[in-house]
């Protein structure tokens, strides 16, 4: 078991601080998926990264998560080198991958249950609140398979809330949904982290959504991936449907398809 760090409001919530991982291949060959990433994200931060399929970003946020040790350069939390998964994060991936046997309470209990032997009652009312606050307080005893997509992510959000992480990593959570329960659930992650900020690195490949919900974004370059930019996004909040008809937002969608289009040639 690891122990929790707690937040300094004086360090950077998280630094990279010139990381590179390359993989090796079983045929003896090698990909380098990132080289010479440097950046930070403060306590309570939102930041977003997008950039080109293929140019690490999965990758950049199992690092932080402590899955993947990396091959160059180092990962920190609050000043603290990364070397294994941390009770300060959680982690939001692709898919909720629920357990289709469990109601929707217990998906949501599930990590202490499998952590500990057992849920408490602080616990169960945590959960209870947690769907509460996602909309779903009256669905806590419906099995996965009763629920829409949106609503399967907004449990595998509440799931990744219940032990209250100080850092949430966010892995494309909306990108198997279809474009208006995308949008939904970009508002909805929007109202949960001003209710309950978190420190948040969000991995997508809509820049629309990058420029709604982030205070600032990481613009990747192709493989091997390293930050071609970062962009401050400037966007009053809070932010509504309003956002996405400003001319600031257009304008900087339109830099970024530039930067994550741009040939490699002219990197």
């Amino acid at each position: 078991m690891t122990t929790r760090i707690e937040p300094d409001g004086s360090r950077p919530a998280i630094r990279f601080d010139r990381v590179g991982q390359v993989f090796n291949g079983s045929d003896g060959g090698s990909v380098t998926a990132l080289e010479d990433v440097s950046f930070t994200l403060h306590r309570h931060e939102f930041v977003a990264v997008i950039g080109p399929s293929g140019c690490g970003k999965s990758t950049l946020l199992r690092i932080i998560a402590g899955l993947v040790k990396p091959t160059g350069g180092q990962a920190e939390i609050y000043g603290l080198p990364v070397t294994g998964p941390r009770e300060e994060v959680g982690i939001v991936f692709q898919q909720p991958t629920l357990l289709p046997w469990l109601n929707v309470r217990d998906n949501v209990t599930f990590p202490m249950k499998h952590k500990h032997g057992r849920v408490t009652q602080a616990e169960k009312q945590r959960a209870a609140e947690l769907l509460a606050m996602v909309g779903l307080e009256d669905f806590a005893t419906r099995r996965p398979n009763e629920l829409s997509g949106g609503m399967q992510q907004r449990v595998g959000i509440a799931r990744a809330l219940l032990h209250d992480p100080d850092i949430l990593l966010m892995d494309e959570p909306f990108s198997a949904l279809d474009a208006l329960t995308r949008d939904e659930m970009s508002f909805e992650l929007l109202r949960i982290w001003t209710e309950r900020p978190k420190t948040v690195l969000f991995i997508t490949h809509s820049i629309p959504e990058a420029l709604l919900l982030a205070d600032r974004i990481l613009v990747m370059s192709a493989r091997p991936g390293r930050v071609r930019e970062i962009i401050d996004v400037g966007l009053a909040r809070p932010r509504s449907m309003q956002t996405l008809s400003e001319p600031r937002f257009h304008e900087i969608a339109n830099h970024i398809r530039a930067q994550v289009f741009r040939p490699a040639a002219l990197a």
